[in-house]
């Protein structure tokens, strides 16, 4: 988690700054913290993806911000979720199981007897641990030319869906979190003075 906490020397150098129109003083940094948030999204996003072969879309959906107010002059942004769908890692089915590349720095692997396939509408990786007894071949589908509408109820075993990691995790990383949190200082910073800038602007017509 990244955070923005406003404390009471960052209200007497705002106010002071303000001069006459002090009491904006909290529109000033509510606005300079969820400015930030945004940013902090945006730098984890790209920080994260240079680490996961994810589309950003999909990394930004873990995000979720705790944005300031009046009331609570604090902010932050979290990641949380479950582990990334494998299929979200360029997953491709071959003949031997799915091929997917989940770290930039990897080259692509196959997960052998592996299959995607559609539950409840969405698609996912999925894997049946148990051979068919007596064949030594994987109910998989098409692919491995068995046919698993064909195969006997008593030889389907569960199956499990396969994940990578957690966004969170990821994001938890000292290479990632440390330099967006230092970042975060300068954002918030600049924020600031924009904002008091733009309020002293505007008064002076």
């Amino acid at each position: 988690m990244a955070s923005v906490t406003v404390n009471p020397a960052d209200v007497a150098k705002v106010q002071a700054l303000l001069g006459d129109l002090k009491s904006k003083y909290k529109s000033v940094m509510t606005t300079s913290i969820n400015k930030t948030l945004t940013t902090v999204r945006t730098q984890a996003t790209a920080r994260i993806g240079n680490e996961l072969n994810l589309k950003a879309a999909r990394i930004k959906k873990d995000f979720t911000m705790q944005k300031a107010n009046f009331s609570d002059m604090s902010g932050a942004i979290r990641a949380t979720g479950e582990p990334v769908g494998l299929v979200q890692f360029g997953a491709k089915q071959t003949l031997k199981g799915v091929s997917v590349k989940v770290l930039r720095s990897s080259s692509r692997t196959v997960v052998k007897h592996a299959y995607i396939a559609a539950r409840g509408g969405k698609e996912h990786v999925y894997w049946r641990k148990n051979r068919m007894p007596g064949t030594g071949k994987w109910p998989v589908g098409k692919k491995t030319r068995v046919r698993w509408s064909t195969v006997s109820p008593r030889y389907k075993r569960p199956v499990e869906r396969l994940t990578g990691p957690r966004i969170e995790d990821i994001f938890a990383q000292p290479k990632v979190f440390d330099p967006v949190s230092i970042q975060a200082q300068h954002v918030y910073l600049k924020n600031v003075d924009d904002k008091i800038a733009d309020i002293l602007r505007r008064h002076r017509g």
